[in-house]
């Protein structure tokens, strides 16, 4: 799966904008450097001249010839020791007057080879956790630090289910939603009381995702509805910024729609919500929702159109335990 092309055309003007700042680096030290000591200036020359020297006798390549190609190399050896001498004795460093790279392995231009550097791939998945809203979470969140060990090993009282073994089940299951993501046409919903690890784990979805080249958008309900409200009546300086992101909420591989249920409840809330969850489902296109209602808090307050796209097309998953953020909060508390 290849990223968005706008990712890639990003990355690449980043590199273009490396490397002419590499120069424009290159040419200030040599400025500096020139001032300072003249003579290294007066060498350059001397040894450019070399160069070209031994270009125009290398084309030329007649047989009495190569001695003096090899006497003009070892005139440039000579005059470079000598560059490199003046350059230390005046307290500049060796490469004062070479180009500094950000990659030695590419030159900072991306490539290698005939392949992508990893640098370069590294910026290119960078960029596509940036559009994805979820950049600063991102960071730390992963299925890696998701920790097992806050859930409960005891039955809820509320439900008899074991909140570890139930948590542990949500996330096999949100594993394989990534392993068969092109293939499948399951959807999630995750609902469940606030800070029991739905947002988390959808980080956690939307990291793997995004690192196999998907195009990825969490964004709040309310967020989401009031974009779409915003590009159908036209509101904002910038229409065609607001186009590009009301059409990518419908194109993104996968739309991380968080926090369902606090935005305010009207009829263009259910007609939006409507539009974009049905268009998706037509297009394939998977979603994952993140709501603290249940299913009847869900039935009372969105139309029947809604409820049915997401009753027939979600797998729902329940979480259940005590609110994380208080728990850990707690005993953080006591530790200290």
């Amino acid at each position: 799966m290849a990223y968005e092309r706008s990712l890639y055309q990003l990355v690449e003007t980043e590199y273009e904008e490396l490397r002419r700042h590499n120069q424009e680096d290159l040419d200030a030290r040599r400025r500096a450097v020139y001032l300072a000591v003249p003579e290294i200036e007066d060498i350059d020359r001397e040894i450019q001249s070399a160069g070209l020297s031994i270009v125009s006798l290398a084309v030329s390549a007649p047989l009495d010839m190569q001695a003096k190609i090899v006497a003009l190399r070892d005139h440039q050896k000579s005059l470079q020791i000598r560059r490199k001498a003046l350059l230390l004795e005046n307290g500049f460093a060796e490469d004062e007057l070479s180009m500094r790279y950000m990659c030695e392995d590419c030159q900072d231009t991306g490539v290698r080879g005939d392949r992508s550097c990893e640098c370069f791939k590294r910026r290119l998945v960078m960029k596509a956790f940036e559009k994805s809203n979820l950049s600063q979470q991102l960071r730390n969140q992963s299925f890696k630090t998701f920790d097992f060990s806050l859930y409960s090993n005891e039955p809820d009282a509320q439900y008899g289910i074991i909140p570890r073994v139930n948590m542990e089940r949500i996330v096999e299951i949100s594993k394989d939603f990534i392993n068969s993501f092109e293939r499948t046409e399951k959807n999630l919903l995750f609902w469940g009381e606030s800070g029991l690890g739905k947002t988390f784990l959808s980080t956690c979805i939307a990291k793997e995702l995004i690192k196999k080249g998907f195009s990825v958008i969490y964004e709040t309900t309310y967020q989401i509805v009031s974009l779409l409200e915003d590009y159908k009546f036209k509101r904002g300086t910038d229409l065609a910024e607001l186009k590009s992101q009301a059409e990518r909420l419908y194109d993104c591989d996968l739309l991380i729609l968080d926090d369902l249920g606090a935005e305010f409840s009207t009829a263009y809330t259910n007609a939006a919500l409507f539009d974009i969850l049905n268009s998706r489902l037509i297009t394939n296109k998977k979603t994952i929702i993140n709501t603290n209602l249940n299913m009847q808090e869900l039935s009372d307050r969105y139309s029947e159109r809604v409820i049915s796209r997401i009753m027939g097309s979600y797998q729902a998953l329940q979480f259940i335990g005590e609110d994380l953020r208080l728990k850990t909060s707690v005993n953080q508390f006591h530790q200290n």
